[in-house]
């Protein structure tokens, strides 16, 4: 990672170049849990501690979030609610294939 508890710029470049369509919903779950939890971090992450090309990118991040006009707490909360929504995906997933069924 870049800096503690961020999500490294290597596995974020390699994440948009796999076509959705051929990631399972497993591997789109953890992108998406992995991509909120860092945008967690960019939030509570003092400007000081973070590193250059840190910075650099949470603050565009942050002019993109600014142009959608939500809030921090309700961005958070569709985060959350998303999360769970992908989890439960991946859970049903890993479900069905330890047990058969269709995928």
């Amino acid at each position: 990672m870049s800096d503690s508890y961020r999500k490294d710029f290597s596995d974020k470049a390699a994440e948009k170049i796999k076509p959705e369509s051929e990631k399972t919903t497993f591997e789109q779950g953890k992108e998406f849990v992995t991509d909120k939890a860092d945008q967690a971090a960019a939030h509570l992450q003092p400007e000081s501690e973070k590193g250059a090309f840190q910075g650099v990118s949470d603050s565009a991040h942050k002019g993109k979030e600014d142009a959608t006009g939500k809030s921090v707490s309700e961005s958070a909360g569709e985060y959350v609610d998303a999360a769970k929504a992908k989890l439960n995906d991946a859970a049903e997933y890993v479900s069905k294939s330890l047990h058969g069924g269709e995928n």
